[in-house]
């Protein structure tokens, strides 16, 4: 463990749960100076800033924030940096999955996922950028999936919202690098969160803080794509190395998911 994170002023959108919540508490756990919470869910988002506040007085600023609006999260950022005269890191992760055969999906789920999955990271990345490049670092995090670097089938919506992060993301890294920018987008597999809602998580899913110590473990070497567990990076060292061998087992997959559909009515 380094000090990359010590003293430093960082937003975290989606901040109430899951991995959001555990990126906080790491941040907090690393040193940060102050972490500024945002997410729409006013409830969880008091009530876990409250808990962290009692460990970490004075360094949690919960504000809440929905990132398909546009003020409100240039607000975010903009107390993020007016609080500690600068901003080290913007940690765009709000966003929800989503799984489901073609004919269930409208086109108010497309608009809705878009909005949120990819227009709060735009949001977030291109309010944090001017004051970056003025003050000549910091580095930003977008939450991306395992489904944004390979076709995973009945995840099409998911997959179109989080391939663009990723390739946003990669983009901006070489543009803006000479001006001591960083950009890193984490691409997981997974994890257990409220994503599953009542459902068991499928059994290769792994921990938030498992994700977490991996995803700052990444962040600390400046990586620019980070993928996890250890199943995803071969899946998708197999989908760019040996397609012929990928489509067999992306079929496998996707004629699974159609018999459990079929049997279940859910993917797994």
């Amino acid at each position: 463990m380094t000090d990359y994170f010590k003293d430093k002023v960082a937003v975290v959108t989606g901040a109430a749960s899951g991995i959001g919540l555990g990126l906080s508490e790491h941040l907090l756990k690393r040193g940060a100076k102050a972490v500024f919470m945002g997410d729409f869910n006013k409830e969880n988002l008091d009530k876990e800033a409250s808990r962290l506040n009692a460990e970490f007085p004075g360094k949690v600023h919960p504000l809440l924030t929905d990132v398909t609006k546009l003020e409100q999260v240039e607000e975010l950022i903009k107390q993020a940096k007016m609080l500690g005269g600068h901003l080290d890191f913007v940690f765009n992760n709000a966003g929800m999955g989503m799984t489901l055969p073609t004919e269930q999906i409208t086109f108010d789920i497309w608009k809705m996922l878009i909005d949120l999955n990819l227009w709060g990271v735009i949001y977030g990345t291109y309010s944090a950028i001017p004051i970056m490049r003025e003050q000549g670092f910091g580095h930003i995090i977008n939450t991306a999936s395992i489904a944004g670097c390979v076709p995973i089938p009945y995840q099409a919506v998911y997959a179109t919202t989080k391939s663009a992060v990723i390739s946003m993301t990669e983009s901006l890294q070489y543009e803006l690098e000479v001006e001591g920018l960083q950009f890193s987008v984490f691409c997981p597999g997974n994890v257990i969160t409220s994503i599953f809602g009542s459902m068991t998580p499928p059994p290769d899913a792994i921990t938030v803080d498992e994700a977490v110590e991996y995803i700052f473990q990444e962040l600390e070497k400046k990586s620019m794509i980070i993928i996890f567990p250890q199943n995803m990076r071969e899946a998708e060292s197999l989908y760019r190395e040996n397609r012929a061998e990928f489509d067999k087992m992306i079929r496998g997959l996707a004629a699974e998911r159609r018999e459990n559909y079929r049997t279940k009515g859910t993917y797994y």
